[in-house]
């Protein structure tokens, strides 16, 4: 009895120590972790949310603790505030410039008289997962709080002050891409008739200011707009200033396009990025387009319409359709209820002469006389433009810097 017990014991003893010594194993791992949590606070955003991780790539990149890291990665867009890209360098004529960002590893950095250490990591599988960690010592939240709120502010305050432009990217399999980003133009630069650019922009703030109604309502929480009227009547360029007065980007796109067809269509109208209006311009080619012979239209009217009034059309989604023949439209496509509200944008009338001669000389009654001679001319707003433009001198306005 007394060997069972004395046996049983060292088994006991032994079970002890080894799971003692398994435990032991994980101390090191277990004393780190207990230090990170009640001495580090850590903030993690990955490219998943393409949003904040972009607004807080924008922020590092121009931290100033971070601008002379000497471990980097280059790319060929800037992501700061003048959002240039090498395709935009060779355009007008520059040398092409490259970009640089914080590489992937551990970088140290101050940033309001704190020490912080920053972990950016790649992991690439069927998809690019990047991710970045934010760390300092203490144990207040309140640092890397501001430090997000900071990096949202800068993003929030570039998106205003430009305009970007999607489209469809046919290597993707014509899922939305930036293909430009322009400065926001006030509304006061496109010179329509009186009135009609306020009537719009006001019609516009209703509709986002109207949701609840909407909703209450059991009514689709979408506008649709269709503006025609000859070339060069500044279809295009209302569309761009309405969207920078309410704070939008522009999707746009041809429903001739040989991408789109009508499985396309519905994820496109599904997947427009946030804050973002739909442009579709030259709606009435797509109807000529289709007739022709050697057409590569993959789209059919059926399945566009179907689209527009999809349960995936995002709630929210404003519609611009733009035509210079609107009598070629399909009056289904421009009924009640897919477009609420057609505009036509005409050639220049008396007043229309005078405020566009103001934008470009500041003599009352110069533009009176110049409003006179071309009232009965039938001009079109760009071709005034350009007219004016002639008389101001192109020598006169500066070339691109080389």
């Amino acid at each position: 009895m007394e060997f069972f017990n004395a046996a049983t014991l060292q088994t006991l003893l032994l079970a002890a120590a080894g799971t003692l010594g398994y435990w032991a194993r994980d101390v090191p791992g277990l004393f780190i972790g207990w230090l990170k949590r009640f001495f580090i606070s850590s903030l993690t955003v990955d490219s998943r949310d393409t949003f904040v991780f972009g607004a807080m790539v924008e922020y590092l990149d121009s931290h100033p603790g971070l601008r002379n890291s000497n471990q980097f990665t280059a790319h060929s867009v800037r992501r700061g505030h003048e959002y240039q890209s090498i395709d935009d360098d060779l355009r007008i004529g520059q040398v092409p410039r490259a970009y640089r960002s914080p590489a992937e590893g551990l970088h140290f950095f101050r940033a309001a008289n704190r020490w912080m250490f920053m972990r950016r990591e790649i992991t690439v599988t069927q998809s690019v997962l990047e991710r970045i960690t934010l760390s300092h010592f203490g144990r207040s939240p309140d640092f890397l709080r501001d430090f997000l709120r900071l990096a949202i502010a800068q993003r929030v305050a570039r998106e205003h002050d430009t305009l970007s432009v999607y489209i469809p990217d046919p290597l993707e399999g014509g899922e939305w891409k930036r293909a430009r980003v322009v400065s926001r133009k006030p509304l006061s630069s496109v010179v329509l008739k009186a009135g009609q650019a306020e009537d719009l922009l006001a019609d516009l703030q209703r509709f986002f200011a109207g949701r609840e109604r909407y909703n209450a309502l059991g009514i689709p929480w979408r506008r649709g707009y269709l503006l025609y009227g000859p070339p060069g009547t500044g279809k295009t360029s209302l569309v761009a200033a309405l969207a920078s007065e309410v704070g939008l980007n522009v999707c746009t796109f041809s429903l001739a396009s040989p991408i789109v067809t009508d499985e396309k269509v519905h994820t496109l109208l599904a997947a427009v990025p946030q804050r973002s209006l739909l442009l579709i311009e030259d709606v009435d080619a797509f109807f000529q387009q289709r007739k022709a012979a050697h057409t590569r239209v993959q789209l059919s009217f059926s399945g566009f319409l179907n689209a527009l009034d999809g349960v995936a059309t995002q709630e929210g989604t404003v519609l611009f359709m733009t035509t210079n023949h609107p009598e070629k439209l399909d009056p289904a496509l421009i009924r009640a209820g897919r477009i609420d509200k057609k505009v036509e944008l005409g050639l220049t009338d008396h007043d229309q002469l005078r405020r566009l001669y103001l934008k470009f000389h500041n003599d009352v009654q110069a533009a009176e006389v110049f409003a006179n001679a071309h009232a009965t001319e039938g001009l079109a707003p760009a071709a005034v433009q350009e007219l004016l433009m002639q008389q101001v001198g192109l020598e006169q306005i500066p070339p691109a810097p080389h």
